[in-house]
């Protein structure tokens, strides 16, 4: 049995239409009849699904993805992961998303299906976890504090969502630099700490933005390029500078993920991080939108996701 959870709104309506293809496909397989299809209405349909596919469950289940990271972080934050008898397949609505740049850069459409509906072997991931008081979020590519996640809100915060389901919202490169400029003028920086391990406290005065990586991508930047996905370690990026507009040469640099070596740029690696700023700042995981926090607790839990690519 296949189960599927599908975003049919990710990406303009992408998600629908990638749909019909799967569904296509199967009709001219042995699977024709051994599927179960949930489809999300709203924010936190897709957590719901996977926790009831999941919990207690002692059989081997495949929970196939249709929509964008949104949707994923759903899933895999609501599935029940202990017994290692869970596996998630992707199949995303875009294709420059954090996952897909890492893994499916030019595999095709049709290979993908295959590897889904035949003998295929997974891939066994970390993922992380944000936690804070009453909050605990797992993230699949990453999570961020501060002017990264204050861009995501605007642009996908709940405030849009009732817009996003009455007319298609088609999110351009227009439309991000405007937000990123808007969020930029309006960032403010702030002093702060991190501890790493239980090791040393790294302290700063002039913190922006701080992401933590499982794998090297959050929103088409490459803000942790040295991360693995599969090593059991966080790669974080810290931007700390008294110029905030250097942020524009920051973020272009690390399109292509060589911005670690500019000033105001600090980058670690670590299992777990305790992060504490002077005043709450936006909190997004795998960019969703969490609250204003100013304590937060990032881990890396080691090779517990098993994915199907």
């Amino acid at each position: 049995m296949y189960y599927f959870i599908i975003n049919p709104h990710a990406s303009n309506g992408k998600g629908l239409k990638i749909w019909a293809k799967v569904q296509k496909y199967l009709n001219k397989t042995a699977n024709a009849q051994s599927y179960e299809v949930f489809m999300t209405e709203k924010s936190g349909d897709a957590r719901r699904f996977s926790r009831k596919l999941t919990e207690n469950s002692t059989d081997h289940k495949i929970i196939t993805v249709i929509g964008g990271e949104g949707t994923l972080n759903e899933v895999v934050d609501g599935s029940c992961l202990d017994q290692d008898n869970i596996s998630i397949a992707y199949l995303p609505t875009r294709l420059d998303d954090g996952l897909a740049r890492c893994f499916r850069r030019k595999l095709h459409f049709k290979d993908q299906l295959r590897n889904l509906f035949h003998e295929h072997e997974d891939r066994v991931l970390d993922y992380g976890v944000l936690s804070a008081s009453g909050v605990s979020r797992r993230f699949v590519a990453s999570s961020g504090i501060g002017f990264d996640a204050a861009v995501f809100q605007d642009l996908y915060g709940e405030k849009c969502e009732c817009v996003r389901r009455k007319k298609k919202i088609h999110i351009g490169r227009m439309t991000y630099l405007k937000t990123f400029l808007k969020e930029l003028q309006k960032a403010k920086k702030t002093r702060g700490y991190i501890d790493m391990d239980d090791e040393v406290r790294h302290e700063f005065n002039n913190i922006l933005f701080i992401s933590a990586h499982v794998h090297p991508y959050e929103g088409g930047y490459k803000l942790g390029p040295n991360a693995d996905g599969a090593d059991g370690y966080l790669d974080l990026c810290i931007v700390s500078t008294k110029y905030k507009w250097r942020v524009l040469w920051i973020m272009m640099l690390s399109l292509v993920g060589r911005h670690s070596r500019m000033t105001g740029v600090h980058t670690y690696r670590c299992r777990e991080a305790v992060i504490h700023t002077e005043r709450p700042l936006p909190v997004h995981v795998d960019g969703e939108n969490i609250t204003l926090m100013s304590d937060v607790t990032l881990r890396c839990v080691p090779r517990k996701l098993k994915v199907r690519i």
